[in-house]
């Protein structure tokens, strides 16, 4: 096991209820870091692996959609079947916090920019430490998911939310300082999140998604806090800071 520290460079949620806590100090649990992994691992594995794209699109094409749960199960147990090196990633139940904080949230519409609703929410920012074993393709899935993610909001809220355009256009040139870049915790109200995000560009598949989910493969709504300028969820996992 490895020393590694959490740096949440925009707020950081851990559920639509807020914190959990033990004896009073607030954590973020291992299995949403976990569940984050393995969203960027799916989406660079669908570009680096055509074998394994194919075999997605075919299920994407033909499968009969019931629910989503089933959906993001199918896909995320073939990923696990296609990386073993999953099998490697040991990470702690618990990851405790320092101190969270409450911030005003709006919920925002991606392809509009339309603020769907406001409140106030637990988050933190800053730095933590936790102890792990990451495998090293977890350091390049982690890399190309953030950036696409990013390129992708960046570019509907340029002409829809022209406020965030710094704030993106900052964050896509910080990733490749970043060790680890992660999107994590609840960072979106959308149940797929950004997981179907590399098909956004394949046409008959953007297309049966539309049809079948009534929806389009990117992540549908971002929360947004006014106070820090930033979208949630950008945070990094690093060896030393």
């Amino acid at each position: 096991m490895e020393k590694y520290y959490l740096l949440a460079h925009t707020p950081l949620a851990a559920s639509p209820k807020g914190f959990p806590r033990q004896e009073g100090r607030p954590y973020l649990s291992g299995d949403i870091l976990r569940e984050s992994i393995e969203e960027a691992l799916f989406f660079y594995a669908l570009g680096k692996h055509p074998d394994f794209a194919e075999m997605v699109r075919v299920f994407l094409l033909a499968g009969k959609f019931s629910r989503i749960e089933n959906i993001k199960d199918f896909l995320l147990t073939r990923l696990r079947e296609r990386y073993l090196e999953l099998q490697e990633l040991v990470l702690p139940k618990k990851i405790f916090l320092p101190e969270i904080t409450v911030r005003p949230v709006q919920t925002i519409e991606v392809s509009t920019g339309k603020i769907l609703k406001k409140r106030e929410h637990q988050v933190f920012i800053g730095t933590t430490s936790f102890e792990a074993q990451i495998p090293g393709v977890i350091k390049y899935a982690g890399l190309s998911y953030c950036e696409g993610l990013a390129r992708t909001e960046l570019k509907h809220f340029r002409e829809k939310l022209p406020k965030l355009i710094l704030f993106y256009e900052d964050l896509t040139n910080r990733f490749r300082n970043f060790y680890i870049p992660l999107r994590t915790g609840f960072w979106t109200e959308d149940p797929f999140g950004g997981l179907l995000l590399a098909y956004w560009r394949v046409k008959e598949v953007r297309e049966v998604i539309r049809r079948r989910l009534k929806r389009d493969p990117l992540p549908q709504n971002v929360l947004y806090s006014p106070k820090d300028r930033a979208t949630f969820g950008w945070v990094e996992i690093a060896e030393i800071i």
